[in-house]
């Protein structure tokens, strides 16, 4: 499951006193998954943080976290999220719940068509309440929502489906059901975006490029370059065909150590993420380093680096995130937190 901007942003807020990670964020990998339906129960000092669900195809079908409260709302619940997905027979999504108990609530629907390939979204939403105020984690109420049977049969659901449908993108999708033309609505811009992708033989992502409708102007070409054991991709925006700004940043694996090292380039600084894992593929720790950009994007980890954070992780004999230890070299500062699970099979 790829991970989704809104709450990784919504997490890097929350963990603002160790801003280099979001704590908790390790999805669940058991090392022998079970052949039926099954849930994983999350807690951490006997409260409740996640719950995910499966289906027998090993698919999540129902995500529910709760996270740490910002310190600027004074709100008196955690704040809450459920994603959930329902697929049709070829394994594609065909409905996607996105539940935020600040933001409101959402289905999003996909309908496929045939001649050429394409991918419709549509929105429907919950109304407000009438005495909504933003910010006041108005949506609290969605913690009743324990699995995906719950959900989808709630008088929430109901009201949802019952309102208007609001057309949303178009995509035209290649014979791997990738898009290679993408039409929507952009507030930012205020007018219809049309997003052109480009693949290589690997299908791989190697060119994206938004156009303005209105005008034909370009707003952002993405470029990634991929290597043997690396990723290099490189982002223009542009305004009136003139670009505003560059951002850099780089993937490289060693498949002989199982690790991973991120980095990227911002005003002047490169910052990278130094990743370790287990002969299970399990991510054991991550180290992030900062230095002065000297124009090389790859540079060798070596003692001249700034070590800004590093957090180590262990899991139990299934494979679960047992505990995270972190340290924020900056602010010397250190945080411990130790997860529990319940795993129950759904007949």
């Amino acid at each position: 499951m790829k991970t989704r901007f809104l709450t990784i942003l919504t997490l890097l807020v929350f963990s603002s006193s160790f801003g280099q990670f979001a704590f908790n964020n390790i999805e669940f990998k058991l090392k022998e998954p079970p052949e039926s339906a099954y849930r994983i129960i999350q807690t951490e000092k006997g409260r409740l943080k996640k719950i995910l669900e499966f289906n027998s195809d090993n698919k999540i079908i129902f995500d529910y976290r709760e996270t740490e409260i910002p310190p600027f709302f004074k709100w008196k619940e955690p704040h809450r999220f459920i994603y959930a997905n329902e697929y049709d027979k070829d394994g594609k999504v065909v409905k996607r719940y996105d539940f935020n108990s600040n933001a409101g609530l959402s289905i999003y629907s996909y309908e496929y068509g045939q001649n050429p390939l394409s991918k419709t979204l549509f929105t429907q939403k919950y109304p407000k309440p009438k005495d909504f105020k933003q910010n006041t984690n108005a949506y609290a109420f969605i913690s009743k929502f324990k699995d995906f049977e719950q959900l989808k049969n709630s008088k929430e659901v109901e009201k949802i489906i019952s309102s208007p449908k609001l057309k949303g993108y178009t995509e035209i999708l290649n014979i791997e059901y990738k898009p290679v033309e993408k039409k929507e609505y952009n507030k930012m811009y205020r007018d219809t975006i049309v997003t052109y992708f480009q693949y290589n033989s690997n299908g791989d992502e190697i060119f994206k490029k938004e156009v303005s409708l209105s005008n034909n102007e370009t707003k952002r070409e993405v470029r990634s370059v991929f290597e043997k054991n690396s990723e290099i991709t490189e982002i223009k925006n542009f305004r009136n065909d003139k670009i505003t700004s560059v951002y850099r940043f780089t993937n490289s694996k060693n498949p002989d150590r199982n690790t991973k090292t991120e980095y990227s380039e911002r005003k002047g600084v490169l910052n990278i993420r130094h990743y370790q894992y287990d002969q299970d593929n399990y991510l054991i720790k991550v180290s992030v380093y900062e230095t002065e950009f000297k124009e090389n994007l790859i540079v060798p980890i070596t003692s001249d680096l700034q070590k800004t954070s590093e957090m180590i992780y262990e899991y139990n004999k299934n494979g679960l995130l047992k505990k995270e230890r972190m340290t924020d070299y900056k602010n010397n500062k250190k945080d411990i937190r130790t997860y529990k699970y319940q795993i129950e099979i759904i007949e």
